[in-house]
């Protein structure tokens, strides 16, 4: 931790009293108070983390022990008790943990250190424990008698456009900041708050941060210090004593180390972070932590995407799909037609990959590496392959079946322009377009129709657009906001369409209509917005032509 080595393990005790002994000792503890102090011989400073085997990135799938609409209902129980006047604020967290072979964390943590550099990052191995940590938090810093923390209470995606943090996160850092004054209180003589509602950025993350100062009363012991300000007020809530009895009640599963302390104790001399962004190993179980602070203004979905976002970079270098299938943080990603082990226009996919890759600084294998990780996937008479491009390169492979039936559209006003790098490249997170799909699915239709702000039709939420107007088979220009699919340049490259802009006043013209994407090749529209379209030959002759020029079987 912070360069230093200990090594030349002495003892290990569950007594905070032992650590008054003026030795070196590794403090780790769980959120719900069991303590372990681990007293090393050799010390070492100043030096680099060892060098040891590279990280194999997981392949498994990580299990919550909060389903979304779990953590959903845990938001709005927290606030109905804010309402009570039981607590005042909340910190909610879940556990994520999935199968684990039996491979060292000191690889991963050589990652993180170079992938995800973090103040507080520090590496534990004990003949029964073994954690990475990428703690951005300080739970306690000691030098003689005075001692400092620095709670986070705020989170938010890196780069965001505001200046400031909203109203919620600031309320918030200013109430833990009061617990954390109270906690001083009780053990120092004399405590002030230093700089407060500061900005800290970590990589993909921004936190809002305060400093606590405080001078300790003469003659007290680690032992006191550690019982009375344990567990830390940020990952707790306030009045604390509420807070930790309402978090036992209702999460499923112990937190374990994550929410506890991590750090080394020397002397009068001690630097302990709180143990968050941490992997532990659980016997054959690798487990990762994430939490979002609860006030009686939080919005529950946002809060879930708060747990999402801190999650996301550090799950995403470890390795691993979310249950979705998903991988964690954010990346590119390809969606491809495979038919009796064939890869349908692999070449195509790739370049378009590469192409994004290259402007949003993200690695591509090689057609040799991908072809020999989808080969491990078996073989489907028809399947859809899903190829993502991240902190790690992941293959899915799951069975697919042609649409038997036409498809029913409906208009969406696409109120705001989502930006360039929503339609440029094909990223995920891919909530936006799920979501869509999962609401007008909700409504009784296949696939949105959406209209950009300026009247145009741009695309669907899966699907680009093929419109036959006044006896031309037409296509939406780039300039409408849509992502540039493969089977639409397909469609272009043949001469079966052209690009035009096509308004919502021109919806009313259409005969015929298709969407189109490389999974379903092309689908013919029944209706846009209840309006019911041709479904007669010259949709047929249409289809036909575009799969014979994809040779494909035209049939069905």
């Amino acid at each position: 931790m912070g360069g230093i080595l200990a090594t030349d393990l002495l003892a290990i005790s569950e007594d905070p009293n032992d650590l008054d002994d003026g030795g070196f000792w590794v403090v780790c503890t769980t959120f719900e108070g069991k303590k372990t102090f681990a007293k090393f011989a050799q010390i070492e400073r100043s030096k680099p983390f060892p060098v040891s085997e590279k990280w194999e990135p997981i392949e498994t799938t990580w299990r919550s022990s909060l389903s979304e609409k779990e953590y959903l209902d845990y938001v709005e129980r927290i606030r109905s008790e804010i309402e009570k006047g039981r607590v005042y604020q909340v910190n909610a967290c879940r556990i994520l943990e999935t199968e684990f072979r039996d491979q060292s964390l000191r690889g991963l943590f050589q990652l993180l250190l170079e992938k995800n550099a973090a103040p507080h990052a520090s590496y534990l191995r004990l003949p029964e424990m073994e954690i990475a940590s990428a703690s951005p938090e300080l739970f306690l810093q000691r030098s003689g008698q005075n001692i400092k923390c620095s709670p986070i209470k705020g989170s938010r995606k890196a780069g965001a456009n505001e200046t400031d943090f909203g109203e919620k996160d600031q309320s918030e850092n200013v109430m833990i900041v009061d617990l954390m004054r109270n906690d001083f209180s009780r053990i120092c003589q004399s405590v002030e708050v230093g700089a407060i509602l500061r900005t800290e950025s970590h990589p993909g993350i921004e936190h809002l941060v305060s400093d606590v100062y405080g001078r300790l009363n003469e003659g007290i012991g680690w032992g006191s210090v550690l019982n009375e300000l344990s567990p830390a007020g940020s990952i707790s809530g306030t009045p604390k004593i509420s807070a930790v009895d309402f978090i036992k009640e209702v999460e499923p599963v112990d937190r374990g180390p994550y929410c506890g302390l991590l750090g080394w104790v020397e002397k009068d001399q001690s630097h302990l972070s709180v143990a968050i962004r941490i992997f532990w190993r659980d016997g054959k179980r690798l487990k990762f932590g994430t939490g979002a602070g609860i006030t009686w203004s939080s919005d529950p979905k946002a809060e879930w995407q708060e747990t999402q976002l801190k999650a996301g970079k550090l799950l995403g270098l470890c390795g691993g799909l979310q249950e979705s299938d998903w991988p964690f943080g954010s990346g590119i990603f390809e969606t491809l037609r495979m038919q009796n082990g064939k890869i349908h226009l692999l070449k195509e996919h790739l370049e378009r990959a590469r192409k994004s890759g290259l402007k949003l600084g993200i690695d591509i294998p090689s057609e040799k590496e991908i072809k020999e990780k989808v080969s491990e996937l078996g073989k489907l008479r028809l399947g859809r392959l899903r190829l993502t491009f991240g902190e790690n390169f992941c293959a899915t492979l799951i069975p697919y079946v042609d649409p038997s039936a036409p498809l029913k559209v409906v208009g969406i006003n696409r109120e705001a322009d989502l930006g360039p790098n929503a339609y440029q490249h094909k990223i995920y997170p891919y909530d936006f377009n799920l979501e869509l799909l999962a609401h007008v699915r909700g409504r009784g239709f296949d696939e949105a129709l959406l209209i950009n702000p300026d009247g145009e039709v741009s695309e669907g939420a899966v699907s680009n657009f093929i419109f036959r107007i006044d006896g031309f088979w037409i296509t939406p220009p780039i300039s409408a906001g849509l992502l540039p699919g493969i089977i639409r340049q397909k469609v272009l490259e043949s001469g079966l369409a052209i690009e035009s802009t096509v308004t919502s006043a021109d919806l009313s013209k259409v005969t015929h209509a298709f969407a189109i994407s490389s999974l379903r090749i092309a689908t013919p529209v029944e209706t846009i917005d209840g309006r019911v379209l041709g479904l007669d030959e010259v949709s047929k002759v249409w289809r036909n032509k575009l799969r014979q020029f994809l040779n494909l079987d035209s049939v069905g």
